[in-house]
């Protein structure tokens, strides 16, 4: 089938892309003017790749109009990296009106599925494992603007019970991640041996592999007609520490490196007890994470150690 997906050349997405190339379907990115193609160079010639931008409402309807996409997989936001983020405006612009452009442009297009990429920060920290049911306490724009686009999506779905479904991830890692992302960090700077500069090792995330959210993903187009309006936890359902990670990357890596406890900024949404609650997400999906975290953190050890002369 034909496939519309934006942020299609980032992290998650690059790989939902392969997979979805691998599956042998059609697939449309839509992409910015300003976007880099690095992660996905070698499979541009075999996807069609559209340049607009999520804030102008009548460039995407014709995107739409001209794909005839028969789902889409919407990945594309302005993010946050260690409580860094755009402008505010920027956030707000590109995550929540562009999400409620792109369900505009989809409002008379009989689409099969629409999965919405969230974010466990929806929630604010919590001293329980999270439910979906949970009041969400955004804490910063960021945050707000994501929790706004998911209530866009679970309110298309509600109201006309169209097959648009929330995924809120928790924190994806896995090989060609972002610079200045937690596990970049430690299996990079691990690997040369220099010193690691981290906030608290009792701080924790719930860290979920890149190639396992893409399973949930591919899952998601037969099912989401089953959960119109639906938001899904997607995480590996474990809280892990800093510590934990840190001594695993150190230990695997027979790294030199020191760690520096307390010598890098906290942010607001650092919490001892980010984890998932499954119990709906596996109720409702086949799906199940195949690796566990070391598995995880080797195959992400290793693709560096492959794709950089560290060693």
């Amino acid at each position: 089938m034909v496939i519309l997906v934006t942020g299609g050349a980032g992290f998650i997405g690059s790989h939902l892309v392969r997979r979805l190339i691998g599956l042998g379907h059609k697939v449309a990115l839509l992409v910015k003017d300003s976007t880099h193609l690095l992660r996905i160079q070698d499979i541009v010639p075999h996807v069609s790749l559209h340049t607009g931008d999520m804030s102008d409402h009548r460039k995407l309807q014709k995107i739409v109009e001209e794909i005839q996409p028969a789902g889409v997989y919407h990945l594309a936001a302005s993010n946050i990296q260690s409580g860094v983020t755009a402008g505010d405006d920027d956030v707000i612009r590109t995550n929540f009106l562009g999400t409620v452009n792109l369900l505009k442009a989809l409002e008379t297009h009989p689409y099969q599925f629409f999965v919405h990429s969230g974010s466990f920060l929806e929630y604010g920290p919590k001293r329980h494992p999270l439910k979906e049911t949970d009041l969400p306490e955004p804490r910063e724009v960021y945050s707000i603007s994501k929790l706004s686009a998911t209530l866009a999506v679970e309110a298309a779905g509600m109201a006309s019970g169209k097959p648009a479904i929330t995924l809120r991830t928790f924190t994806p890692y896995g090989p060609s991640m972002q610079h200045g992302r937690l596990v970049y960090e430690l299996v990079t700077r691990a690997l040369r041996s220099e010193v690691i500069s981290l906030t608290d090792p009792n701080v924790t995330r719930d860290f979920i592999f890149v190639e396992d959210l893409v399973d949930l993903y591919i899952e998601c187009m037969e099912k989401a007609k089953a959960y119109p309006g639906q938001i899904f936890n997607a995480g590996s359902g474990r809280a892990t520490t800093l510590g934990e990670v840190a001594e695993y990357v150190l230990k695997k890596t027979v790294s030199k490196s020191t760690i520096q406890w307390g010598t890098f900024r906290t942010v607001s949404y650092d919490s001892d007890r980010w984890q998932a609650d499954m119990e709906k997400t596996f109720a409702s999906f086949s799906w199940r994470p195949r690796h566990t975290l070391d598995a995880g953190l080797d195959e992400t050890i290793h693709w560096f150690q492959e794709q950089y002369s560290f060693l």
